[in-house]
């Protein structure tokens, strides 16, 4: 697996899992416990959206 598709997978997998936990600690408490826990998987999905780019490019 090329280092940029790996690291697209990686970043994605952060994502999903930093919104899955924002969606818990927003429930379970207050926006304000998620509220940063989705603007980071916002720029983990930019990134892997970047790195997807870039793997596309390479290959």
């Amino acid at each position: 697996m090329p280092v940029h598709q790996r690291a697209a997978t990686t970043f994605a997998l952060l994502a999903t899992l930093q919104a899955a936990l924002g969606i818990v600690f927003t429930t379970a408490f207050d926006r304000a416990f998620g509220a940063p826990l989705f603007w980071t998987a916002t720029g983990s999905f930019a990134l892997a959206w970047y790195f997807q780019r870039k793997a596309a490019k390479t290959s």
